[in-house]
């Protein structure tokens, strides 16, 4: 027995689909994980749809109805894979250059696939034969088939397109794996138009999500691996971006500088796991109360770091009191038997000083350990009156 090529293709597909969903569930959690994950899903639900339609299509007997699921499926989603594949590019981009016009490209692929999918499924329900049909088992085309299909390989050529006129705001060490995603789709969608029987677009696809996990999911180069807040590299490429973005757009940013209080004494009262435990909670709430726009970062050690959109200080002043009350809800709990607190120091970016990353770390520094001497202080007072 001779099993046809598709099937062998769209096995291996789906176990290589498989294996890098369970492989990305074991690393550090991020939004580049989160968009990874989304091209994985949507792509194995389309490859799943597809294998199904072709089994319809080998019975239509029996079992055309899952021909006629899996093809609306595909028809009506398949352009979401191009959707999560510009997302996840953009989280690799730096925030530097034209951000209005990213932002243009980005809207023109929501468009497309909230627009395929209402046009599809109201061809569907309605019977209207626009894009494809049955005739009793004989699967045809729709009058608007092609200018579907046209748009379809123009949206996934500009992927490319737009990797390469943003490449200047893809860190270098990046670029080649990221240039990868959007290639290989292309291949895969021009060798689907000259193998029609081969569906090679999302072995194209999975291939792509191959190299991007092991040149960059698996590694993580800007994470901190215990909270998955950004690391050190990762920190200093984004204050530097947000720098040379309020220098040049006038359009300012604000930090915050954190460290824990009497760090050493839980690390050497309760163990370093509770050291580590008190850190990822400190981060966790971080993330719980930042924006998705907020860079998070472990400076190093018990420091951590936050780049956040806000431009004034009285509303700075306000979130850094909307992290102490957090701190305070989780110690109230008595979860632990120590407590977890932090100084803070913070300061809105101003332009006009000229400042670079590093002397306006130094400042923040500074502003964070006046009060870390303060609560230190607190501290000498508060055992000298228990003695």
């Amino acid at each position: 027995m001779q099993i046809p090529g598709w099937i062998i293709l769209n096995f291996y597909t789906a176990l290589l689909l498989v294996l890098l969903l369970i492989f990305e569930r074991k690393t550090i959690h991020t939004t580049a994980g989160d968009r990874f994950v989304s091209i994985d899903v949507m792509t194995l639900i389309l490859l799943a749809c597809e294998t199904i339609g072709h089994i319809g299509e080998l019975y239509p007997e029996n079992y055309l109805f899952l021909t006629k699921i899996g093809y609306y499926v595909i028809y009506a989603l398949d352009p979401a894979d191009y959707l999560f594949a510009i997302l996840y590019i953009n989280c690799w981009l730096s925030d530097t250059g034209r951000t209005k016009g990213r932002k243009y490209f980005v809207l023109s692929y929501w468009i497309f696939v909230v627009a395929n999918l209402v046009l599809v499924t109201v061809s569907t329900l309605f019977d209207l034969k626009w894009f494809y049909y049955f005739d009793g088992t004989e699967y045809l085309r729709g009058p608007l088939f092609l200018l579907r299909a046209v748009l379809l390989m123009l949206f996934c050529l500009l992927l490319s397109v737009y990797t390469v006129i943003y490449r200047g705001s893809i860190y270098a060490d990046y670029r080649k794996a990221i240039f990868s995603l959007p290639t290989l789709a292309a291949i895969g969608a021009l060798l689907q138009i000259l193998a029609p029987d081969m569906d090679m677009t999302y072995a194209s696809i999975a291939v792509g999500l191959l190299i991007l996990f092991f040149q960059l999911q698996s590694k993580n180069l800007d994470v901190d691996y215990l909270t998955g807040a950004l690391n050190r590299r990762g920190l200093d490429i984004r204050l530097e971006e947000a720098i040379r973005n309020a220098q040049l757009s006038d359009r300012t940013f604000s930090a915050i500088m954190l460290d824990l209080d009497r760090f050493k004494q839980i690390n050497d009262t309760y163990g370093h796991i509770e050291g580590d435990y008190a850190l990822k909670k400190v981060a966790e709430i971080l993330f719980q109360v930042f924006s998705q726009e907020a860079s998070i970062g472990r400076f190093g050690g018990d420091e951590f770091c936050i780049l956040t959109e806000v431009q004034d200080e009285r509303a700075l002043s306000d979130i850094v009191d909307i992290v102490e009350d957090e701190l305070d809800k989780w110690n109230y709990k008595k979860e632990k038997p120590y407590k977890v607190e932090v100084s803070m120091g913070s300061m809105v970016y101003d332009p006009e000083t000229k400042m670079n990353a590093k002397q306006f770390q130094i400042a923040i520094d500074e502003l964070m350990y006046n009060q870390k001497r303060k609560h230190h202080l607190a501290d000498n007072r508060r055992q000298g009156e228990e003695q």
